[in-house]
């Protein structure tokens, strides 16, 4: 006899199942009869209404649904592969702007970690036997590492120089930011008086002042103030690493001053491009040169912004310095008083900044060596010419220099071929030194924000597109000054970050020297026949006389710009490279989310094959 209760289970049991088999034979109804109407290669489907109502060759359905498939599935790996790029993007954009806050110290690697002076060179290449030096240093004061650690002992991620993580500059302090507005009167009062010389240049030229002048020889004086003075910085960084360096700035302050003076008195053109051309581009360097070396010493990250405010001292000079010069001109009749008004202005204000500057480190060293060999080995550094990123910042600066100073020398010049009076092309060169007055800090801090290599490629590539395809069609008096202001705020890129690009190659400690000598000496000549050669390709006789130079403006702007690309591929590997080591010796229990699919992507990246090279060249990450 069956018990009731059991009965009552067994019933229960089987109602269950039974609708548990009603349920699954309902789901595979479903899915048979989904499988029926989506799959497009089975025949029932020929019994298939269209949503018209009317029957539809199972031919047509099959065309229509491999096409839709098709097209759905490479939307989706397009979807998913475009979100998987952009957010690799975003991942190693967030990690630099949390480094630059201090939100992320990573650990350390082998050649992560260095304490002052554990490094014995500046070279961007670290040999293995020192990495093992600091490891073992390291290894017996484990102790003292942690995640926490300030700027005197950070992990070293590519971003700069492993030089700069030795002696971390302290990015500001109130010397530091006192040193750097007396850097900008420097550059303003120096080389930046230059400015002067357009006004100058059309006095001699309109009143014969030396008979039997050409206009080569006033433009040879304006490219070897331009040229000369940026080569004769190799001997003043030279003589700095043997003498104080404010000794060397005062003698080239006292040598500015002399030079206007005598310049105000010469009688012969000859005489003029002595003592205005190459004397005065000599004390310009003396002057100037030694400060370049004071920023790098006092910032890290704002480098590019705290250079860029100091080579606008430049544009600041042509507002101080054009519309008086000529005011001057007007009032005397005579270019005399001109000169020496600029002489006593420049000696003055650079005598007191001078004075006033502080450089944080120190170059000056104690040698037995003679002082013309020491110089000779320190401009002909063949260590610094073996390193590839410096040979490709030498070549960039090489060819824009040569669109540069055609371009610098140029607006007014060419107001007065389009017909525009000499007041109305003086005016265009004035807004135009206004402009990088303004130009030069904006873009240090633009290259502050979104890095100094990515900056200076993307603005020397606009220059070249805007002279070829706007200034080659000006005719007017209005849309030279647009172009004038344009050009002004941009051009001054190399200014802005020649030195910051540098000091990311050889840090900016004793090698900075020897860097910038290296790029003083080869990007001065183009500099200095820039100018002769855009007279030379003037066709007087043409409807378009500037046709010639404007081209050759926009095609070395367009090669500069390209050029700076293997220089691009070269940080990018080596940022990548040191944060894979962070991740790699990271301890598993300490890696942070997304740690693994780093350090995939960073493998994908560093291929050596040209894939990964092209990919390393375009990565869109702040470099």
């Amino acid at each position: 006899m069956v018990h009731p209760t059991e009965t009552s289970e067994d019933s229960a049991s089987s109602l269950e199942s039974i609708i548990s088999e009603l349920s699954d034979t309902k789901h595979g109804d479903n899915r048979e009869i989904q499988k029926l109407t989506s799959d497009p290669h089975n025949d029932k489907q020929a019994d298939a209404y269209s949503t018209s109502g009317k029957i539809t060759s199972p031919y047509e359905d099959d065309d229509k649904n491999d096409t839709k498939s098709i097209f759905s599935t490479y939307s989706k790996r397009l979807l998913r592969r475009t979100s998987t790029v952009l957010d690799a993007i975003r991942d190693d954009n967030e990690y630099v702007m949390s480094q630059e806050k201090g939100k992320i110290n990573p650990d350390l690697g082998d050649n992560l970690l260095y304490n002052k002076g554990e490094v014995p060179h500046s070279d961007n290449q670290v040999t293995s036997f020192e990495l093992e030096a600091v490891k073992t240093k390291q290894e017996s004061s484990e102790d003292d590492i942690t995640r926490t650690q300030t700027s005197q002992s950070l992990a070293y991620d590519g971003e700069y120089n492993i030089q700069d993580i030795i002696d971390r500059p302290p990015d500001g302090t109130v010397t530091g930011w006192i040193s750097l507005i007396c850097v900008t009167f420097i550059n303003t009062f120096s080389w930046g008086a230059n400015t002067s010389y357009g006004v100058l240049m059309s006095y001699y030229m309109e009143s014969n002042h030396f008979p039997g002048a050409t206009k080569e020889d006033y433009a040879l004086i304006g490219g070897l103030n331009l040229g000369l003075s940026f080569i004769a910085c190799s001997l003043s960084n030279s003589l700095v690493r043997r003498f104080y360096y404010k000794h060397i700035m005062y003698l080239g302050s006292a040598l500015v001053v002399i030079c206007y003076f005598v310049a105000a008195e010469v009688k012969t053109i000859v005489q003029l491009i002595i003592v205005q051309g190459l004397i005065l581009s000599i004390a310009y360097a003396l002057a100037a040169a030694p400060s370049m070396v004071v920023i790098p010493s006092w910032f890290l990250e704002r480098r590019s912004f705290a250079n860029g405010i100091s080579s606008g001292g430049a544009g600041l000079a042509g507002l101080i310095f054009s519309r008086p010069v000529q005011a001057v001109i007007d009032s005397t009749g005579s270019y005399k008083w001109a000169l020496r008004m600029v002489g006593i202005i420049c000696g003055v204000m650079l005598f007191v900044s001078i004075f006033l500057v502080r450089c944080r480190r120190k170059f000056q060293v104690t040698s037995d060596i003679p002082i013309w060999k020491e110089i000779f080995q320190n401009i002909v550094n063949w260590r610094i010419y073996k390193m590839p990123p410096i040979i490709y910042l030498i070549i960039w600066n090489f060819i824009y220099g040569i669109g540069y100073a055609i371009l610098l020398f140029s607006m007014s010049s060419y107001g007065r071929t389009i017909g525009l009076t000499s007041s109305q092309g003086s005016l265009v060169t004035t807004l135009q030194s206004a402009a990088q007055m303004i130009g030069r800090p904006a873009l240090g801090y633009i290259s502050f924000l979104f890095g100094k290599i990515n900056v200076t490629i993307i603005f020397t590539l606009l220059l070249g597109i805007l002279s070829l395809a706007y200034w080659v069609f000006i005719k007017s008096y209005g849309p030279l000054i647009g172009f004038g202001i344009i050009a002004g705020f941009i051009m001054g890129v190399n200014w802005v970050n020649f030195v910051p690009m540098c000091s990311d190659v050889v840090g900016g400690g004793d090698d900075l020297l020897a860097a910038l000598s290296a790029l003083y000496l080869t990007g001065g000549p183009p500099m200095i026949v820039s100018e002769i050669i855009g007279l030379k390709l003037e066709q007087p006789n043409s409807s378009s006389p500037f046709f010639h130079p404007q081209i050759l403006v926009g095609v070395t702007c367009i090669v500069g710009a390209l050029c700076l690309l293997p220089f691009r591929e070269w940080k990018i590997s080596r940022m990548l490279t040191a944060r894979s080591h962070l991740i790699e010796k990271r301890a598993m229990k300490d890696r942070q989310p997304g740690d693994m699919d780093r350090l995939k992507r960073y493998k994908l990246l560093l291929d050596p094959g040209l894939k990964g090279y092209i990919l390393r060249v375009f990565y869109p990450i702040k470099a």
